[in-house]
């Protein structure tokens, strides 16, 4: 059976991924972030890898939903 061939356009690296998400969100997310977003059990983004790179579905990245943490005092950090 051939394997069904993908479009590269369709695939981000984890830069292009958090740039993405940062002018999605307007705020700064990091590029480490969106491998957390691959490990992640529930809803996991799409991972493929490419030579020495992991790419990631942009579908996936854009479906994300990300939550600001607040304040210290609200997340329970309380110096």
């Amino acid at each position: 059976m051939p394997k069904k061939i993908q479009a590269l356009a369709d695939w981000l690296s984890a830069h292009d991924s958090a740039q993405l998400l940062s002018l999605k969100y307007e705020r700064p997310i990091s590029p480490k972030y969106i491998r957390t977003l691959s490990k992640r059990k529930s809803n996991p983004v799409r991972t493929q890898q490419m030579s020495n790179r992991l790419l990631y579905h942009r579908d996936d990245i854009l479906a994300c939903v990300i939550r600001q943490k607040g304040p210290p005092e609200q997340v329970g950090n309380i110096p």
